[in-house]
């Protein structure tokens, strides 16, 4: 009951999160395993598997939009699969753990290097709503001597555009900040968009609402837009429509509404692929053909496997 409330007070902090990015969430999770395994040297291998399981699903349940969770949580019980003593299962997971964070290192920087190209020099550019990858590629940008200026809006309701448009000026470049509203006010005049997201798939790719109207606004208007992710947004299908459960309170959007007003605080949508120029991965700008061949190769571990009911 103690390890119980223990998980419950680390996965608190993510799911109530709304301000960071998927990639950020990840990394802080990788906290959460790590506590988790303390203490279970006098356990057996079967309980010290289980309550890896446990984080998992907690992790998982937290932010169901999020993938960089399902993948940090899939790569840790794969890789303790098949130990047999629970010294090999803590060397496993900690390496798991250092894997998969020197894999979002990189991929941030390998996409941040790809991006440079993508955004014209002197001209006025849109980013939607938080991400650390779009942050990391626009700073990185700046810091090459390349110019440019950005218009970003608040994403409401967690208004997370604030911490983005405050982490850029404080890498040296020149941002608009505007309510959300004001779209169709400041995107005609802007030559290029990125947005961040938190998972892809076939469908599509799932975002913080907004991105679809902004997706279909760039889309009409013949400006390119780019969703800047690393291949541990990737997952299949079934997972693409997690989102869905992924709704919040109706508080953060009107507290006290009056009896009879249903809120509706879903945070997250589908975008079409075909609606984006490219995904920008540390594997190079992709295009909606080539996520076929990265999905197919997927390995899911059966605690995480998805009943196809649930997707019916």
């Amino acid at each position: 009951m103690e390890k119980l409330h223990e998980l419950e007070q680390l996965v608190a902090p993510i799911r109530d999160d709304l301000l960071s990015g998927a990639a950020e969430i990840a990394l802080r999770a990788i906290t959460a395993f790590q506590t988790m395994l303390q203490g279970t040297e006098q356990m057996s291998v079967k309980e010290v598997e289980q309550r890896l399981i446990s984080t998992a699903h907690a992790l998982t349940e937290a932010q169901p939009a999020m993938a960089p969770l399902f993948h940090l949580s899939n790569k840790v019980l794969l890789a303790v699969k098949g130990a047999k003593s629970v010294v090999e299962i803590h060397e496993r997971c900690q390496d798991a753990l250092m894997k998969f964070e020197k894999q979002l290192c990189e991929s941030a920087e390998a996409i941040a290097d790809l991006a440079f190209d993508l955004i014209p020099p002197g001209e006025l550019i849109f980013a939607y709503s938080f991400s650390s990858t779009v942050v990391s590629a626009l700073v990185n940008a700046r810091s090459k001597g390349r110019f440019f200026r950005v218009v970003c809006t608040e994403a409401r309701p967690a208004l997370e555009g604030r911490k983005f448009a405050t982490m850029l000026a404080a890498g040296g470049i020149e941002v608009m900040h505007t309510f959300d509203n004001a779209l169709g006010l400041v995107l005609p005049q802007c030559r290029a968009a990125f947005m961040g997201l938190d998972c892809l798939g076939r469908p599509g790719v799932v975002n913080k609402v907004g991105s679809w109207p902004l997706a279909m606004a760039c889309k009409e208007l013949n400006i390119p837009i780019y969703a800047l992710c690393g291949t541990e947004k990737f997952v299949d299908d079934e997972r693409v429509f997690e989102f869905e459960k992924h709704d919040r309170p109706g508080e953060e959007v009107w507290e006290n509404a009056p009896k009879g007003v249903r809120i509706l605080n879903r945070q997250f949508e589908l975008i079409p692929l075909s609606w984006l120029s490219g995904i920008v991965t540390e594997n190079g700008i992709l295009t909606e053909k080539d996520i076929g061949s990265y999905v197919s190769k997927l390995e899911v571990h059966e605690a995480l496997k998805l009943e196809s009911s649930a997707f019916l």
